[in-house]
């Protein structure tokens, strides 16, 4: 057992926790070990042979012990985010919700960082979950423009509980700590988008059109942020105008790869900065 299942053992909801067996190791003349179980309730002794598993083993389970503690924690504190941000409060807060010692958000080192990161994790896994059961008998193009209009469009209402603090969320994203796991998870977005659409290219046009709708996503997401149109329709009207930019930068380069070059390279820096939350809306 490790020592973070010694403490939260015994520190879950403010008491100690006694266990009723004490258990002490022996060996015998014959070279086998076995375990002695002693009741402290009643006065007998039962010996049951000793259980032997590989250290290998004994990490996995602590590793997923330590991984389900976390999850609850991180799951518990997204309601304080309202309140409290994407902060260490609102992960002292989840970590009190769950049972466990308002401390135990030591065990994020990034704080509000390995929050935002769990929310984006959570919500792609959600879309991914969505998109399977969305209708592909009309997919004609490799990668249908409603369908991936669709995708950001439900994507970024999943933002929506938390809309007033994101912008702090975009902020913390862009820490040095915290760029390999939001682009992590923006470029795994982008890819399950174009996957469930029904891309399955593998030539250039593979990475294209993900780059491209990695952009489309990030500057979808600024608008949102100042999008108080009901249902948030301009966001959509928004996200469609994109898709159509792209859709006319992909056949540019298909007719002339050289006299598009220059455009490509102005979309593709535009897209890098939207990537890492440098743009603005002005």
């Amino acid at each position: 057992m490790s020592t973070l299942q010694k403490i939260l053992g015994s520190l879950k909801n403010g008491r100690r926790t006694l266990r009723p067996f004490a258990s002490i190791a022996v060996k015998r003349s014959q070279g086998t070990s076995s375990q002695i179980q002693m009741n402290p309730e009643k006065d007998t002794k039962l010996t049951i042979p000793a259980t032997h598993t590989s250290s290998s083993e004994h990490e996995q389970e602590d590793h997923k012990y330590e991984e389900n503690i976390k999850k609850n924690i991180l799951e518990n504190s997204l309601q304080f985010v309202p309140k409290t941000g994407w902060s260490v409060e609102s992960l002292s807060a989840g970590a009190k919700a769950a049972g466990y010692p308002t401390i135990t958000h030591g065990l994020f080192p990034n704080g509000g960082g390995d929050l935002v990161h769990y929310f984006n994790v959570r919500c792609n896994e959600q879309l991914v979950d969505a998109m399977k059961t969305w209708p592909k008998a009309d997919l004609q193009e490799k990668v249908p423009a409603k369908f991936v209009e669709n995708a950001i469009y439900q994507r970024l209402l999943m933002i929506d509980p938390y809309k007033s603090t994101w912008p702090k969320a975009m902020a913390i994203q862009t820490l040095p700590n915290n760029v390999p796991n939001c682009l992590a998870t923006l470029l795994s977005l982008v890819d399950d988008i174009c996957y469930h659409s029904g891309d399955r290219s593998v030539d250039f046009n593979w990475y294209m059109r993900r780059v491209g709708v990695a952009g489309i996503y990030k500057a979808a997401e600024l608008f949102y942020l100042t999008d108080s149109s009901q249902d948030c329709n301009a966001t959509r009207n928004f996200i469609a105008s994109r898709i159509r930019d792209a859709q006319l930068i992909q056949t540019a380069l298909n007719l002339s790869p050289v006299a598009a070059a220059p455009q490509t390279l102005t979309a593709a820096f535009t897209t890098a900065k939207n990537m890492l939350g440098i743009n603005t809306l002005k």
